[in-house]
């Protein structure tokens, strides 16, 4: 094939020419501060409150509810990080196949001496038993922090239930909500969380914006203070135009929504028929219970790191794993919390696909990976 071919969307997505097209627009016409009295200003204002309302409607919540962030990581820490200005004895549930900007950060705060936190298990499919959950609520539990979908597997959690669990012991919830916003059908009012994390370059927006929702009513201190930003909720000054990309980015992802995941789901099929048959394969992700985009296997004795460097040397990218701690080739924390040996995580690949993903990329794709699996396993055969 004549051109790189791009599958590692749950690192980050290009961006989809209707958000690029919607920041352009923007560029020219949004010269001042959103804080301004101004008229330049007011006409940014009226930018931004409108892509908050847009992302609001998208995501099923009020538009007060919504605070623009940095990404997701901002969003995960700002919540998290209340802990710490909390007096008395303090109690943190999370699970160990976390972000590490939830699972990394809950570690720090766990240091101080009033602070408690507990890592619920998972299964080998990586699904928390809501069982779990409540055995591990006691009297200080303050914050219960779980993600909806797993950036490394595609895992779904049953975030519902979950959340129900919380409502009933009068505990906030959070979810990280990074990599399933756009990809399935959500309503935050109804899902019954306090909190969420969701970030614009997951869904082909641009990159350095994200949102924290926090359901109205609930206590809320701002991470970042100086100015009165976001209800005096995140101080800093607002960037419109990534505002309205990131609204664009969602709206688009709902309305292609259906097709898309029929397109993921072919694309799914397509793979497992035909690397299923290879010797050593085994999966990493349970088909039942994950985002379609997302596919995690691998092959018993071959390193995944050789194979994402042969990959790459023809033009594919794929992934090992979270983007944030790819840089150390380490077995991921994801796997083995699902309990796969260090040997199998070391040789597990993450393919994530997206809207700019053909059929034809795909069939490549597989073309190269089966080269390279028969090329590496007679090797070590010789």
């Amino acid at each position: 094939m004549d051109k790189n071919i791009y599958l590692d969307h749950n690192a980050t997505s290009p961006l989809l020419p209707e958000a690029q097209t919607a920041m352009s627009d923007v560029a020219e016409k949004s010269l001042g501060n959103p804080s301004s009295p101004h008229w330049a200003g007011r006409e940014s204002k009226i930018l931004l409150e409108e892509a908050r309302d847009s992302l609001a409607k998208s995501l099923g919540a009020e538009p007060r509810e919504i605070i623009f962030t940095s990404g997701g990581s901002e969003s995960n820490n700002a919540v998290l990080r209340q802990l710490s200005a909390a007096s008395g004895k303090q109690h943190l549930i999370t699970s160990k196949i976390e972000h590490p900007s939830v699972l990394e950060t809950c570690r720090i705060l766990a240091k101080q001496p009033n602070i408690g936190l507990t890592e619920l298990p998972v299964n080998s499919s990586g699904l928390i038993d809501p069982e779990s959950l409540i055995k591990n609520i006691n009297p200080q539990t303050s914050l219960i922090s779980l993600m909806t979908a797993n950036n490394e597997t595609g895992c779904l959690q049953p975030i519902e239930e979950l959340s129900q669990i919380a409502r009933e012991h009068e505990i906030a919830f959070h979810t990280d909500l990074v990599q399933a916003s756009g990809k399935i059908k959500y309503d935050l009012n109804k899902s019954g969380v306090d909190f969420a994390s969701v970030t614009s370059h997951k869904l082909g927006g641009p990159r350095g914006i994200g949102l924290l929702y926090a359901r109205k009513g609930t206590a809320f201190d701002s991470l970042i203070t100086g100015g009165k930003q976001e209800r005096v909720r995140r101080a800093g000054t607002e960037n419109v135009t990534l505002a309205v990309g990131f609204a664009k980015a969602l709206e688009w992802y709902l309305e292609n929504q259906d097709r898309l995941k029929k397109q993921y789901s072919n694309f799914r099929k397509k793979v497992i028929d035909r690397i299923n048959t290879i010797d050593g394969f085994f999966l990493n992700t349970d088909l039942d219970h994950s985002l379609q985009h997302t596919f995690n296997f691998g092959f018993s004795g071959i390193s995944a790191e050789s194979l994402l460097i042969s990959l790459d040397l023809d033009g594919v990218a794929v992934s090992t794993g979270s983007a944030c701690s790819s840089g150390a080739m380490e077995a991921s924390h994801v796997l083995l919390a699902m309990g796969r040996s260090r040997a199998e995580a070391k040789s597990s690949l993450r393919v994530s696909w997206g809207w700019s993903t053909t059929a034809d990329e795909i069939d490549y794709f597989l073309e190269r990976l089966t080269h390279h699996i028969q090329r590496l396993q007679q090797k070590q055969a010789n």
